[in-house]
Parts: structure tokens; C-alpha cells; sequence
């Protein structure tokens, strides 16, 4: 729990010391396995006209938040202390949740109120959920590996065969 909060405030530390120096440099997106694809992929509409490059997306203070998800704030405050939910936050420390968390936490209460589990339970359940996702995107990444190994293949055959040269490989 302290080494936690030490890097927090390493991070907000890092952070006012970025805005003292003017210009904030962008932090760089590393490609994730399902972020490739056999097909071009069409390009997610943004919201609110010429912005950039910055995709606009709902981000709630925790009341506000807590008024859509009909929650007390405290209780916000419990599930991002046990580590159920991580909201964004701001310079200020102001806690922001977006519309993911906001799914998440619905997820939650779902699995608490409708389901009887306890919040292990419901740590357990998410875990599992993470699990299961993780291994889904590996299989994925697998057939995709598999399905650009034939058409490789197949394209080096086509070439060889253009060439009218033996394809041993």
C-alpha cells in the first residue's frame, strides 16, 4: 500500500514538474497483438470536429459518477481502494471515470447484488474475467499468426511459380 502511494506521488510530482516546463510530450502507444489485423481497419469516428489527434471520450468526477451508477461516493472510494476499479486522475488528484469504468463498476454491483458474492468474490470474478480475455487475445494472435503463415506461403508459391522456379521451402 505505501510503495503504492509513493509512486502515485512520484507520478503527480513528474507531472506538475511537466506543466511547470510548458510543453508535455505525448506518451507513446505501443502496437498491441490486437491491434493488428489481416484487413485494414476503418478509423474510429471522433467526436468534436478538428481536435487532433486526441479522441474525445466521457470522463466523470466521482460525483458525478456516482449519481449515474446510483452509488455513494464512499463506495467509489472502497472499490478503487480494494482495486476493483482504477480511475484516471487529475493533476489536482481529482479521481475520473470513464465510460469503461463506469461499465466495470456496473459490472460490480451486477455481481454483488444480483449474484450474493462478497467483494472477494467479486475480485475473484474479475480476475478470472481478465483471465479469460487475456487468453481469448492470445488465441486470436495464434490464429492470426497461422492464417498470415498461409497466405505468405501461399504468396511465395504464386512468386515462384512466376519465376518458374522450384518452391522447396
Amino acid at each position: 500500500m505505501v510503495s503504492v502511494m509513493v509512486q502515485r506521488d512520484r507520478r503527480v510530482n513528474q507531472q506538475r514538474e511537466e506543466q511547470r516546463q510548458g510543453a508535455v510530450e505525448p506518451i507513446p502507444i505501443k502496437a498491441r497483438p490486437d491491434d493488428l489485423a489481416l484487413e485494414p481497419q476503418q478509423q474510429s469516428p471522433r467526436k468534436g470536429g478538428d481536435s487532433g489527434d486526441q479522441e474525445v471520450q466521457g470522463v466523470y468526477i466521482i460525483s458525478v459518477a456516482a449519481r449515474l451508477l446510483e452509488m455513494h461516493p464512499q463506495t467509489l472510494r472502497k472499490y478503487e481502494r480494494l482495486g476493483l476499479v482504477s480511475p484516471s486522475r487529475t493533476v489536482g488528484m481529482l479521481r475520473l471515470y470513464s465510460d469503461e469504468d463506469l461499465e466495470k463498476l456496473r459490472l460490480i454491483r451486477y455481481i454483488e447484488t444480483n449474484l450474493g458474492m462478497n467483494l472477494a468474490g467479486v475480485e475473484f470474478i474479475l480476475n478470472l474475467l481478465e483471465q479469460l480475455l487475456e487468453m481469448h487475445q492470445r488465441i486470436s494472435l495464434h490464429d492470426r499468426v497461422q492464417a498470415m503463415d498461409a497466405i505468405m506461403e501461399r504468396e511465395m508459391k504464386r512468386l515462384f511459380k512466376q519465376l518458374n522456379l522450384p518452391f522447396n521451402i
